[in-house]
């Protein structure tokens, strides 16, 4: 085993002290996702990759991507080395530079992003976690916001390429640091079509991705440290409950709109519908993101409308998938409602037909109303979003606003469920030994675990999913029509506030592998990372890979 290749490093940042102080650099500037501070990284990262002689030697090959109509004007920051203009392969370093906020650090909220006072100062505190504690106790981590989420895998990246510069590696790399990961990815989502642009104008055959998040632990207490050959995706379904207004006193005349969504959160919160299994990986239930009903004042009618978002994770299931089983249980919870009506009306001898609950999808409705109402009803949606979003409000906002609307179009059809899709959207991916080039990488990786254990000692485990959602969903993606297709009827922000770029994500196709440091607790005020794996075992992983690039 040989743990220390310091010596195999060159470039700006090429021993633990510069990594580590780079980490420090980066860390320092507090770029919580959805304000000016990620506006503020993006120039630091800029002044960073500016120190590198190359980059000095050719500014216009550092350059910025910007987030249309943003509201803080943030953008991505890319870096181009052409160390081979002939090889028709590009390699992108992928990280984000956006962190999560830092109100759980309570009262030492201000040292959050001063990782080595926020560590000492955890040394003077009582109720920690075992785990944590142990972990501070060894003196082998570092705490504090970003440190392992991701900014580890950013100042790994920034030395990896600038060894790679120094070296004369005949390889094409691309540096990509992104903002809005933790939020939307929006940064991600601009820099996409900037990347399909790039592949093309250089006649790229293949972009291949190198994101650096950390590894994750899969379950409590585990230390196993994985790469990552893909990214678990994402759906936000929408179910809106359109009830039947009624006084209190009367309740048996009407149907409570919120009655209708506590069915539905119940079934699906934790349920196994939506099970999925890959080898030993299991997709995470879903749950339950928001929660309300519209009515903002007291009074003595039934609440009318009320909603719920549910983060769906997947692997192999599509989009339609996934809506066909959301429409499964609100059918079912519909059924339950309407057996209970049923059985109140019997015992409350209520003479007359109990109200049934039907369920709709959105595009159904859109469907309808346009053919009813033709540009009067298409023209309220539209001025509903301009408004919604002039207000201040979010994607998710708008989608419920125009639920809302659709809603109130068609009370005459209440009670019903309203089913639909919420921004964000992000698709599954992984590499697939059914591809050659994907399954060339596959082989790669597994050369890679090989190597790492046999210099360092250290098992490195494989998951097909990277846990937590990531910008590498945006990297390739089917090209079926019928996702684009079920998008644009049932998500009513997409381009409309919400911009996928389908097309370039299609045209780049982009298969990525995560290789990165380790650290425990994103999102957490004990979020940390592990020192000696951070600066004596990522950056030669990487090298060794980008190494394994260039010979194969």
């Amino acid at each position: 085993m040989n743990r220390n290749m310091k010596g195999n490093m060159k470039g700006n940042w090429n021993s633990t002290e510069k990594l580590i102080h780079l980490l420090g650099e980066l860390t320092a500037v507090e770029s919580v996702v959805g304000t000016s501070k990620e506006v503020e990284m993006g120039e630091k990262i800029e002044e960073l990759v500016n120190q590198i002689e190359y980059f000095k030697a050719h500014p216009e090959a550092v350059c910025r991507i910007p987030i249309k109509d943003d509201h803080w004007n943030r953008f991505s920051v890319t870096a181009v080395y052409e160390g081979n203009p002939n090889d028709s392969s590009a390699y992108v370093l992928l990280s984000h530079f956006d962190v999560v906020g830092v109100d759980d650090f309570g009262q030492y909220k201000d040292l959050a992003f001063n990782h080595h006072r926020y560590t000492k100062q955890l040394e003077q505190l009582e109720d920690l976690s075992e785990d944590a504690a142990t972990d501070l106790a060894t003196g082998e981590w570092l705490f504090g916001r970003g440190v392992m989420d991701m900014k580890a895998g950013l100042a790994v990246q920034l030395a990896v390429m600038s060894d790679a510069i120094e070296n004369r590696k005949p390889i094409n790399l691309i540096l990509l640091a992104t903002p809005d990961e933790e939020r939307n990815s929006e940064g991600m989502l601009a820099a996409v079509e900037w990347l399909a642009e790039l592949k093309q104008t250089k006649g790229y055959d293949q972009m291949v991705g190198i994101c650096s998040e950390p590894s994750f632990t899969s379950f409590p207490g585990d230390q196993s440290k994985y790469v990552y050959t893909g990214s678990v995706g994402k759906m936000l379904p929408l179910v809106c409950a359109v009830g039947l207004e009624t006084h209190v006193g009367e309740p048996l005349a009407g149907v409570n709109a919120s009655w209708m969504i506590s069915e539905v959160v119940s079934e699906m919160e934790l349920s196994d519908r939506f099970y999925e299994q890959s080898g030993e990986e299991i997709v995470p239930p879903p749950t339950v993101l928001r929660l309300a009903d519209l009515k903002y004042e007291y009074n003595v009618q039934t609440p009318t409308f009320a909603y719920a978002t549910f983060n769906i994770l997947t692997y192999t299931k599509t989009v339609q998938d996934v809506l066909n089983e959301v429409n499964e249980v609100v059918s079912e919870s519909a059924n339950k409602i309407n057996q209970r009506l049923s059985g109140r009306y019997q015992t409350y001898k209520v003479k007359r037909q109990h109200p049934a609950v039907s369920v709709y999808t959105y595009g159904e409705l859109k469907e309808r109303g346009t053919a009813l109402y033709g540009e009067s009803f298409t023209g309220q949606l539209e001025s509903i979003s301009k408004r919604v979003y002039q207000n201040g409000g979010d994607t998710r906002d708008v989608t419920i606003a125009l639920a809302k609307e659709v809603g109130d179009y068609f009370v005459d059809l209440a009670p019903f469920y309203l089913v639909m899709l919420a921004p964000p959207f992000y698709p599954s991916v992984r590499l697939e030994e059914k591809n050659a080039d994907e399954a060339a990488l596959l082989y790669e990786v597994g050369e890679l675990q090989k190597w790492t254990e046999e210099t360092f000692g250290e098992n490195i485990s494989r998951m097909h999913y990277f846990p937590g959602l990531s910008d590498v969903s945006y990297g390739k993606m089917d090209k079926d029509l019928k996702v684009k297709q079920t998008l644009e009827r049932e998500m009513p922000a997409l381009s409309n506030g919400y911009d996928l770029p389908i097309t370039a994500i299609q045209s780049l196709q982009m298969a990525t592998v995560n290789i990165g440091p380790y650290g425990k607790d994103a999102h957490k005020r004990t979020e940390r990372l592990h020192l000696p794996f951070f600066t004596d075992v990522t950056p030669y992983m990487l090298m060794r890979f980008i190494d394994q690039m260039i010979k194969k």
